[in-house]
């Protein structure tokens, strides 16, 4: 990810944060894959509606 998506990407998790959130370092992790397309969008959501089955 260039420099500057990483800031973009740092500030998105930032005020996901201070709306009260907490994000795991792997929730962190599916995010930047997703948003780096190292994941699909299918991947994603399949991951997050697992996760929410637990």
């Amino acid at each position: 990810m260039p420099h500057e998506n990483k800031e973009i990407f740092n500030s998105a998790v930032a005020s996901v944060e201070m709306e009260g959130y907490k994000l795991t370092e792997e929730d962190k992790k599916l995010c930047y894959d997703y948003v780096n397309d190292t994941i699909t969008k299918a991947e994603f959501i399949k991951t997050v509606l697992e996760r929410c089955a637990v």
